[in-house]
């Protein structure tokens, strides 16, 4: 196992983001990728070794807490 942190994710529903005034923004970028496939089942390429610099990611107008809409 690496000694990468894990990044928890969560499903928000559509009625949520129609919620959201102005719209969902997200933005982000990624540097230095690099990746290594190699063929796997069915023809399907399979990551084999890969490395990042830094990501980015920004999420803003959604409202957070209890008060939030």
């Amino acid at each position: 196992m690496s000694d990468t942190s894990r990044i928890e994710t969560r499903e928000i529903a559509d009625a949520e983001l129609d919620a959201v005034s102005g719209g969902l923004s997200v933005g982000g970028s990624v540097e230095g990728l690099k990746a290594t496939f190699e063929p796997g089942p069915n023809g399907v390429p399979v990551l084999t070794d890969g490395s990042v610099e830094s990501v980015s990611v920004t999420v803003s107008d959604i409202p957070l807490g209890p008060n939030a809409g």
